[in-house]
Order: structure tokens, then C-alpha cells, then sequence
């Protein structure tokens, strides 16, 4: 199975230091965000043995580097000037997936516990960023964070084959405490894509999996079930105390370790089938 992890996890390293780092750790692949300056490094992985797995879209708002809002994908929800403008800004955002070849892009649709109410009006926005994943060719994921409401209201209002699932693990431990219970009956079918992280199921701390409380047989077996030959991939951050403790190096090889033994978990769930 391929295994990727995400490009910014909050070591030191220069760009091209990372991506050698990274293909050394024996990772396929990377997934990169569209708020962490990608211009700055992204020729640099398409030259390298990497895959880029997915560009994830943006969801905050940021003003010469400073953070404005940190739930600024809400005005999805919103009819005004500025619900306009982060349309336009997401569609630019899957133009530039485009141009580098970038097949699937991550979206969240929610900030918060209490996003502005659903309405017509936010399916139109999203459809209208559909059909230029739809024109591209590119799958649009939707990620699940603090409202599931949300997405199946999205997912029972919009059909399209470039309309998927992203699943993070981090989220559904800590956001909406259903890691166990989560209903996969909704969302499976459409699972694309995953962000594996672990945490305390309070702060979504973006853990190595199986650092955390998350019971990861239990995961693997769902995820199994509705994608058993899924990408395995990582979004963790390095925490200072690991920083102090391991090289970036010995911190991959941790990192690559993490989904060696998830793949080990779903293979072993493929041979009891």
C-alpha cells in the first residue's frame, strides 16, 4: 500500500532537505496544503521520486501571513462579497491542482460547532467548485470535522462521481467523539482519502497513530471495509517534546513505522475476510 505523509509536520528542515529526508524514510508520497505556500516547494517535489497525493484547499483566512479568521470557510454558507471572494479563492486553488498534475483535492466545508445554517445557497457555492473538479477532472474530498451534518446534507444534495470522503481519524476522536461509532453507513461508500493521526480524544493533537487512544484495530477494520486498498496517510505534527528528543530523521522513521504496522492491520483484515 502507499504510504504518504503530509509535507508540513513542523520540523526544521529546508524543502529540498525534507523531500530527500522523506524519500529516504520510504515514503511514496506527500499531501500538501494550498495556506502553506506550495509555490515555494512544489516543483522541487514533482522533480523528486514523490507523489503528491492531494493539495489539501484552504479553510482559514491569512493577510500577509497573519491568521484573520481561523473559520473562514464558513462563508460558504454566506451570501456576501466576502463569501464570493473564498469562492473565487478555491477555485483558483484547484486551477493551480490542475496545472501541476494534481489529481484529488481536500476540502473542509465547516469551522466550528456553529457554522452558519445550511441553505441552498452553500450547495450552490460547492457545486459551482464541483464542476470545475468536474471540468479538471480532479476528485473533490470533503472532510469530516465538527458537523457530519453538514457533509450528508452536502453528499444527499449533490451527486457526482468527483464528489467524495475524506476521513480523519484525529477529527472523529476529537471533534465528535465517535472514532467508535462512526457512521460509515453514510460516508463509506465515498471513501477516498484518509488523514491518520491519533490524540487524546480532547485536542486533536495530530499524534503518530497508536500514540494516542484511538482503538486503530477497530478503525482498520472499518476503513477495510469500504476501501481496502486505500492510501495510508499521515497528517501528524512533530511536538516540541519530540523535536528536542529525535533528529527529523529518526522523527520520519517513526512516522513511516506508524503506518507499517496500520498496514499490517489491514492486510491481517484482508486474510480473515
Amino acid at each position: 500500500m502507499k504510504k504518504n505523509i503530509g509535507f508540513n509536520y513542523k520540523m526544521s528542515a529546508e524543502p529540498a532537505e525534507r523531500i530527500s529526508l522523506i524519500e529516504d524514510a520510504g515514503f511514496d508520497g506527500v499531501f500538501i496544503y494550498s495556506q502553506y505556500h506550495p509555490l515555494e516547494y512544489i516543483d522541487l517535489i514533482n522533480k523528486s521520486k514523490l507523489n503528491i497525493e492531494t493539495l489539501h484547499l484552504s479553510y482559514k483566512k491569512f493577510i500577509d501571513g497573519q491568521l484573520i479568521d481561523s473559520q473562514y470557510v464558513n462563508a460558504l454558507w454566506t451570501e456576501d462579497a466576502e463569501a464570493d471572494k473564498y469562492e473565487k479563492q478555491l477555485i483558483n486553488e484547484i486551477s493551480f491542482a490542475h496545472n501541476y498534475g494534481i489529481k484529488t483535492v481536500v476540502a473542509h466545508i465547516t469551522g466550528g460547532t456553529a457554522p452558519p445554517l445550511m441553505c441552498e445557497s452553500g450547495i450552490k457555492r460547492i457545486s459551482r467548485i464541483l464542476d470545475v473538479c468536474e471540468k479538471y477532472g480532479i476528485i473533490l474530498c470533503l472532510e469530516n470535522l465538527r458537523r457530519l451534518d453538514y457533509l450528508e446534507f452536502v453528499f444527499k444534495k449533490l451527486e457526482s462521481d468527483k464528489l467524495k470522503f475524506c476521513f480523519d481519524s484525529g477529527h472523529a476522536n476529537a471533534f465528535t467523539k465517535n472514532v467508535e461509532t462512526f457512521p460509515w453507513n453514510i460516508f463509506g461508500d465515498k471513501l477516498t482519502c484518509v488523514h491518520l493521526n491519533d490524540n487524546d480524544g480532547i485536542a486533536d493533537k495530530h499524534l503518530l497513530p497508536l500514540d494516542g487512544n484511538i482503538d486503530w484495530k477497530n478503525l482498520v477494520r472499518n476503513i477495510s471495509k469500504y476501501n481496502s486498498d486505500i492510501e495510508l496517510t499521515l497528517e501528524v505534527r512533530c511536538s516540541e517534546e519530540q523535536k528536542n528528543k529525535y533528529t527529523e530523521q529518526e522523527y520520519l522513521k517513526l512516522c513511516f513505522d506508524s503506518l507499517v504496522k496500520i498496514e499490517k492491520m489491514i492486510l491481517e483484515e484482508k486474510i480473515q475476510k
